[in-house]
C-alpha cells in the first residue's frame, strides 16, 4: 500500500472536509533526530509495539557505494541514503527499488593520514579513504526541496589538498539541481576570521546535522555548522554556524545567497560545533547547540567554546545587503575552562583540554522549557532554555551529574535541585575527576550519542548511552522539570570487553511510540558490539528494549541484531543513528548499506 506523508495527508484530510480520510499515512523523518527538538521520538509509531518487536527481522539491505557517516531519512515511501563518495541515493522503502539513479554530486578526496602532507590528513586511524557528505542533510517537505552539503575537490583532476564546502539545493524527487551550489565561504559578522576553503588550514569539517528554521513570518533558513580538522584554543581556526535565508537561496527578487556567519571562538580558536553528528535544536527562530574545546568565555569574553549556547535568527529584508539574515548570541551557559582543566591535571595536560561538552548533541522540551545534554565528562545537564544562566548552574532545573555511570560512585543522585551543596569530590566539581583513569572502571565516559527522551501520560523518560557502559534510563517529573531519578539500564556494554581505557563512541539511540498510548514504546539503539570504532571497523548490532517496562533494575530487551545469524547488522557506523519509521527500521553501517528491519 502506498503511503501518504503526514503533511500530504492533513493537507488532503483539509481540503476534503474530512471526508474522505486516507486509509495510511507516513511519518516523515526529514532531519537528524526526527524533527527540530532532537528529542529521537518517533511519536506517530502505530505499528511496531513491545509486543511484536520480538519478532522483528530483517527484510532487506540497501546497498551503496561507500561507508555511511549520516543518518538515513524518510520521507513518504523514500529513503534517503548520502555516503563518503559525495553520492546520495532514494529507495523505495517497500520494493528496494532505487527510485532515480544514484548522484554523486561532487569528488571526495582521501582523508587518510598516510594519503596526505603532515597536517593535511583529517583521519589519523586512516580509517576512511574517500571523504564526502558527513552532515546529515534536511529536507523541507513543504516544498520537496534536499539540502545536502559535501567536502569536496574542486573537480575530479584537482588536488587532493585542494578542500571546498559546498550546499546543494536540490529537487527532493529528482536530485536534479533547483539552484546551482553554493560555495559555503565568507568572514564572520563578529570577527576573527572566515571559513577555510582551498588549501587554508586548518580545513573545516562538517559532522552536525543541517537545520532548518522557519520563524514566526514563515520565513525559512538552512542552518550549517563548522568544526575543525585540529583543536587550537589560540588559533588558527574556528568552529561557525552559517545560515542561509532560504529566498536568498532560491534567488527569490531582492535576495542573493549571502549568508550570516557567526564565529565561536573570534578572539581565540576551536569551540567546534559537531555534536557527533546531532543537528542543533530549533525552536521558531532560537538555534541552541553545544560547543567543543577551544577558547571559552571565562578566559576571553566574547568566546563561546565548552558552552551550551542559543543564537537568534533575524531574516534579511529584501534589497537590503542582498537579503542577508543575522545572527546573534541571545545567551550562553559556560561549562568549563579547557585551560583551568590543564593546570589543575599538569600530568595529563592532552586529555584534560580534550573532553568537550559538544561532543554530544541537546534536545528541546519546549513545552516544558527544557534544554538537555551532555559532553565527554559523561555529565548530564538540564537546563532552562529560557535562562541557560551563563556562568552559573543556579537557573537550571537540577545539579548536573554523571549519567553515564550513575548509579555508580563517585557521583552525585540524579535530579538533586541546583540549591545543594556538592560533594567536592564529585566530577561536577573535580572536572578531571572523569578522566579515564578515574572513573569506577578506568575506562572512558564520553557522551557521543544524543539522549532521547519520551513522555507518557505522567512523566518524561530519558535515554542515553555512553561509551564502555549500558544504555541507562532516567526519570523526568513534569511538575519540577527536573531529572528525578535513575530509572534502569540496558544489558550490553558498549564497546564489549574491552580492556581500560575501552573503546568509543557508545550507542546511538531513537525511540518511537504510538503517542503517550500505553505499551506501545520502544527504545532502539545501535552499538560496537566489541572494541573501538572510533580507530576500527568493528561489528555492530542493533538493540530494542521495551522503553517503559524495568525488572529488577533492567530494561526489558525485546529483540537483539545478533540473537539469529540472518539478521546481522555489519560493520558499525559511528555517526549513524536508527530511523524507525511506519513500522520499519533503517539502520546505516560502515559496511556500505543500511539495513531495514520489519515484521
Amino acid at each position: 500500500m502506498k503511503l501518504l506523508s503526514r503533511t500530504t495527508a492533513l493537507a488532503l484530510l483539509t481540503a476534503l472536509g474530512f471526508a474522505f480520510a486516507p486509509t495510511a499515512f507516513a511519518v516523515d523523518i526529514w532531519t537528524a533526530g526526527v524533527n527540530n527538538t532532537r528529542q529521537g521520538w518517533n511519536k506517530f509509531e502505530t505499528v511496531l509495539t513491545p509486543a511484536n518487536v520480538p519478532r522483528l527481522k530483517k527484510i532487506r539491505e540497501f546497498i551503496v557505494d561507500e561507508k555511511i557517516d549520516v543518518s538515513p531519512l524518510v520521507v513518504g515511501d523514500k529513503l534517503y541514503i548520502f555516503t563518503m563518495t559525495n553520492t546520495a541515493y532514494v529507495f523505495d522503502v517497500n520494493s528496494g527499488a532505487q527510485v532515480v539513479p544514484p548522484r554523486q554530486f561532487a569528488s571526495p578526496f582521501d582523508p587518510a593520514d598516510i594519503a596526505n602532507p603532515p597536517g593535511m590528513g583529517m583521519d589519523l586511524h586512516n580509517m576512511y579513504r574517500n571523504w564526502g557528505i558527513t552532515a546529515t542533510p534536511v529536507i523541507d517537505v513543504a516544498t520537496n526541496t534536499l539540502y545536502v552539503t559535501t567536502f569536496n575537490r574542486p573537480n575530479k583532476d584537482a588536488s587532493n589538498q585542494d578542500r571546498i564546502n559546498l550546499l546543494w539545493i536540490v529537487d527532493a524527487t529528482t536530485l536534479a539541481d533547483k539552484q546551482p551550489p553554493v560555495l559555503i565561504a565568507g568572514n564572520a559578522d563578529n570577527g576573527g576570521g572566515g571559513i577555510a576553503n582551498g588549501f587554508t588550514t586548518p580545513y573545516q569539517k562538517m559532522r552536525a546535522g543541517l537545520g532548518l528554521v522557519t520563524d514566526a513570518d514563515g520565513n525559512k533558513a538552512v542552518i550549517v555548522s563548522f568544526s575543525i580538522n585540529g583543536e587550537n584554543p589560540n588559533g588558527p581556526g574556528h568552529g561557525f554556524v552559517v545560515a542561509y535565508d532560504a529566498r536568498g537561496l532560491n534567488r527569490e527578487a531582492g535576495f542573493t545567497p549571502t549568508p550570516a556567519i557567526w564565529n565561536v571562538t573570534p578572539g581565540g580558536g576551536a569551540g567546534g560545533i559537531w555534536m557527533s553528528g546531532s543537528a542543533p535544536a530549533i525552536q521558531g527562530a532560537d538555534i541552541y547547540l553545544a560547543s567543543g574545546n577551544g577558547m571559552d568565555p571565562g578566559t576571553a569574553a566574547g568566546n563561546f567554546a565548552e558552552c551550551f549556547v542559543k543564537l537568534r535568527y533575524t531574516a534579511g529584508l529584501a534589497n537590503v545587503d542582498g537579503g542577508k539574515p543575522k545572527l546573534e548570541v541571545a545567551d550562553y551557559w559556560a561549562a568549563f575552562s579547557d585551560f583551568a582543566r590543564q593546570q589543575q591535571n599538569p600530568q595529563d595536560f592532552g586529555a584534560s583540554g580534550d573532553q568537550d561538552l559538544g561532543s554530544s548533541g541537546v534536545f528541546l522540551i519546549p513545552e516544558r522549557g527544557n534544554l538537555i545534554g551532555g559532553g565527554k565528562d559523561g555529565i548530564l545537564y538540564n537546563l532552562n532554555k529560557d535562562d541557560l544562566g551563563k556562568h552559573s548552574w543556579n537557573p537550571h532545573f537540577n545539579l548536573p551529574f554523571v549519567a553515564t555511570y550513575l548509579p555508580n560512585a563517585p557521583n552525585g543522585l540524579a535530579g538533586l535541585p541546583t540549591t545543594t551543596q556538592p560533594n567536592p569530590d564529585w566530577p561536577i566539581v573535580k572536572l578531571n575527576r572523569n578522566l579515564h583513569a578515574q572513573t569506577p572502571n578506568g575506562k572512558s565516559v564520553h557522551i557521543h550519542g544524543t539522549p532521547v527522551y519520551l513522555e507518557t501520560a505522567t512523566q518524561g523518560i530519558l535515554y542515553l548511552w555512553g561509551e564502555n557502559e549500558r544504555l541507562k534510563a532516567y526519570n523526568f517529573d513534569f511538575g519540577t522539570r527536573r531529572i528525578t531519578g535513575f530509572r534502569g539500564e540496558g544489558a550490553q556494554f558498549a564497546s564489549g570487553n574491552m580492556a581500560p581505557p575501552g573503546g568509543m563512541p557508545g550507542g546511538r539511540l531513537v525511540v518511537s511510540s504510538n503517542g503517550t498510548t500505553p505499551n506501545t514504546a520502544v527504545v532502539w539503539g545501535v552499538y560496537p558490539v566489541q572494541g573501538d570504532a572510533n580507530a576500527n571497523v568493528v561489528a555492530g548490532a542493533l538493540v530494542a528494549y521495551d522503553a517503559r517496562r524495568v525488572i529488577n533494575g533492567k530494561l526489558k530487551q525485546l529483540f537483539h541484531s545478533d540473537a539469529n545469524a540472518n539478521n546481522k547488522l555489519g560493520a558499525f557506523a559511528k555517526y549513524s543513528t536508527p530511523v524507525v519509521a511506519n513500522g520499519r527500521v533503517y539502520v546505516g553501517t560502515f559496511s556500505n548499506k543500511v539495513v531495514q528491519y520489519g515484521l
